[in-house]
């Protein structure tokens, strides 16, 4: 499944920038994460609550930041498994001044990727999965962006 998209951050890209990189703020807004830990530089051993319909399960693995231009962009690996499945992922992650936001700090965020997913969570929830990974994405802007919010006030 291919995901990709933009969101705007009110917010200069040297904010965002420093946030995508911090493990501890990313726990707190990545939805269902409950531990990032880093495991090396640019690496990170995560726990996440994750599922989609009624398949849920704990998935655990491992995060990688590649390809990294400063303040511009990277590439991001995650390999996630569970009982119920697994979750393979790939994106870049690009950033730039907003144009459209004039005389305001503003930050566009684009993203590109491909996510596989298998086992029961595939098998069973398939359709869904894609619907999911689209909220749980817009979600997790929505909470970067009330994150970088509240370090700014």
């Amino acid at each position: 499944m291919k995901l990709e998209g933009s969101y705007r951050l009110p917010v200069p890209r040297s904010q965002v920038w420093e946030a995508l990189l911090n493990p501890e703020i990313l726990c707190r807004v990545i939805p269902g994460c409950e531990k990032l830990t880093a495991a090396g530089p640019s690496k990170y051993t995560g726990l996440f609550r994750a599922g989609v319909g009624h398949i849920r399960g704990s998935f655990s693995g491992e995060v990688e930041i590649t390809n990294i231009d400063p303040q511009n962009s990277y590439t991001l690996r995650s390999r996630m498994k569970a009982g119920v499945g697994f979750v393979d992922g790939t994106g870049d992650i690009t950033l730039a001044d907003d144009m459209e936001q004039p005389g305001a700090p503003s930050t566009l965020l684009n993203y590109s990727g491909e996510v596989k997913v298998g086992g029961m969570l595939a098998s069973i929830a398939g359709r869904l999965v894609e619907s999911a990974a689209r909220k749980n994405l817009d979600d997790l802007f929505a909470n970067l962006e009330r994150e970088l919010g509240r370090s700014a006030g």
